[in-house]
């Protein structure tokens, strides 16, 4: 038994060697990058946490966006999870934005609008 749980843990810790090479080191706000966000209309603020928004697969971003701020009505090839971590933020979906029909959510909140599904904040 134990001659098989040796090699068992080796390869286990093998591959846990492996998928620490392909994660990115933890984060601190304070260090993150901020630049204008050149999708959205003026006034936002993206950093990339991780992959590439700008090709296919899946991406992490924050954004920053100041009060008021409006985003239209479009969609994405993927389902796009957002999660409010400070102020307010207004989501609903559709091919007009309509504030009325919009969900606030709060700090805390999360929402999901699914692949090609016309959404706006």
């Amino acid at each position: 038994m134990l001659r098989r749980l040796i090699p068992l843990t080796l390869m286990l810790a093998g591959a846990n060697a492996v998928l620490a090479d392909d994660m990115k080191m933890p984060t601190n706000s304070g260090d993150l990058k901020w630049g204008p966000a050149p999708a959205l209309p003026k006034g936002a603020e993206i950093t990339v946490l991780s992959g590439d928004p700008s090709k296919d697969g899946l991406y992490v971003v924050r954004l920053k966006m100041p009060d008021g701020y409006k985003i239209p009505a479009h969609n994405h090839p993927t389902t796009e999870y957002a999660t409010v971590i400070s102020g307010n933020f207004h989501l609903g979906m559709g091919d007009k934005l309509d504030e009325k029909n919009a969900v606030e959510l709060t700090a805390g909140g999360y929402g999901e609008a699914p692949e090609k599904m016309n959404h706006y904040a």
